[in-house]
């Protein structure tokens, strides 16, 4: 791990020293080991950034003519964090949304640094601003080939430069980190590096075009920056139209293999009885279908042999049951079997009936209640008469 009582750039080469392998695809992401390596240089990297922003390096009202060559190899901060969010959050889709909002700051802070500076050409802030206003390449198909197309010319173009004008001559294709670890100190040497604060902080000073390569890198960097933006938004829209993820607990206590076979297809198994269905998930309260299911014969009073011949010698789809009993019990419940009529609904007597014989008990309570009841009911049924004359309804269309 990195010493912080290190120079910043020194600090800064190691950090990068660090990523190398993960930027160079030699390690695998998905690795433990690989994500606590690329856990513990943002770490560092968030750091040194801190310590910039503490020193008041970059300004909104300096020019790029007014950096040493040892402050500029540090606007490639951005860019580096960015790509190195980019590589994380593989804890699940809210995670990786996440890291990926992250990294989306982190490239817009680093285009927002070159604008502000004006280290890009005409040609190449235009299309950042076109971008940045249409977030992301163009929609048109037309148009987003032709954006890619600059972009690769313009990449290629910039890494032949750089690898040209580098010391050791870095490969073309390498990665932008093995650029900027070409501009910085080397770690094994650490040579002395006067301190930020006092303004000249130049590195490696034997090299009168580190000044030119650098600019070219952020060039370079800010052409990688717009791509990956644009693979950003892309994913970030696919992940909000994921699926919500089941929670981590429940995942964790559920072995994969059964909740596989829970839910593997059951209607080719023989060796599987259908999960019983009650009768109110077949139908809803207001007597709606929910599920299509099979209504059987009555069992009561069936013998356990035609019981058990019903069950075998039945239809070979797999559908929910319901006996004719159970179907009439819950009918029954949802109140859509009515009770009563007939001819012993008519023979019973009315309710006038049964207050008329019930008060005919003199000298007892309910006899008296009831009689009450009664006279009470057809006084109210004498004031209704006389309010409503018979007929008094009926007008036949007259006034």
């Amino acid at each position: 791990m990195p010493e912080t009582n290190l120079p910043l750039p020194v600090y800064y080469a190691q950090t990068l020293q660090s990523l190398l392998p993960i930027f160079d695809d030699s390690l695998s992401l998905s690795d433990a080991s690989t994500q606590a390596t690329l856990s513990q240089a943002l770490d560092n990297l968030h750091l040194i950034s801190r310590m910039i922003s503490s020193l008041a390096v970059f300004s909104d009202n300096e020019r790029i003519e007014e950096l040493g060559d040892g402050e500029i190899i540090f606007m490639t901060l951005g860019w580096v964090i960015g790509e190195a969010e980019a590589k994380g959050g593989l804890g699940g889709v809210d995670d990786r949304k996440a890291t990926l909002q992250r990294s989306e700051n982190a490239f817009n802070v680093f285009l927002s640094l070159l604008s502000s500076y004006k280290v890009l050409s005409p040609d190449e802030q235009a299309e950042s601003s076109a971008m940045a206003g249409e977030a992301g390449l163009p929609r048109d198909p037309a148009k987003r080939r032709e954006a890619k197309i600059r972009q690769y010319k313009r990449e290629k173009e910039l890494r032949e430069q750089i690898s040209a004008q580098t010391r050791n001559h870095p490969a073309a294709s390498s990665t932008p980190l093995a650029f900027i670890l070409a501009l910085l100190p080397s770690t094994s040497d650490r040579p002395s590096v006067v301190s930020m604060s006092t303004g000249s902080t130049s590195v490696n000073e034997e090299l009168p075009d580190q000044r030119e390569v650098t600019l070219l890198l952020l060039r370079l960097l800010h052409t990688l920056a717009l791509s990956s933006l644009g693979s950003i938004k892309m994913e970030l829209e696919i992940l909000a139209s994921a699926p919500i993820e089941p929670s981590s607990v429940a995942a964790g206590l559920q072995d994969p293999r059964a909740m596989r076979n829970e839910e593997e297809d059951d209607t080719w198994r023989l060796d599987r009885a259908a999960r019983q269905a009650r009768p109110k998930e077949l139908i809803s309260g207001g007597g709606r279908v929910l599920r299509p299911f099979t209504i059987l014969p009555s069992t009561i009073g069936m013998s356990d042999r035609e019981r058990l011949r019903t069950e075998v010698f039945r239809s070979d789809h797999r559908l929910p049951t319901m006996t004719i009993d159970e179907y009439l019990e819950e009918e029954d419940r949802r109140g859509n079997i009515i009770r009563g009529g007939g001819q012993a609904s008519a023979d019973a007597p009315t309710e006038s009936e049964l207050l008329a014989l019930a008060a005919e008990n003199d000298g007892t309570a309910e006899a008296e209640e009831k009689g009450e009841q009664k006279r009470l009911k057809e006084e109210n049924w004498a004031q209704y008469a006389e309010e409503n004359k018979r007929g008094a309804g009926n007008t036949m269309n007259r006034g």
